[in-house]
């Protein structure tokens, strides 16, 4: 039997990957961070996709500004 250690793989994201994922992220939505903030903070998303970048994006803060 293999240590199951053996198998995993770390990966590091810098600040840098993660303010460009969530760039893709907010242009696959079609909407500035600014304006999903503003979604977010009325408790009305445009779509079920909005709502679901927001719950990934908003726990990077800061690095997605």
């Amino acid at each position: 039997m293999s240590d199951s250690g053996d198998d995993v793989k770390v990966i590091h994201y810098t600040d840098e990957d993660v303010r460009e994922g969530n760039q893709r992220m907010l242009e696959d939505v079609g909407c500035t961070w600014e304006q999903l903030q503003a979604q977010a903070q009325a408790g009305r998303f445009e779509s079920a996709k909005a709502r679901d970048v927001w719950l990934v994006i908003s726990s990077f803060e800061p690095a997605t500004a």
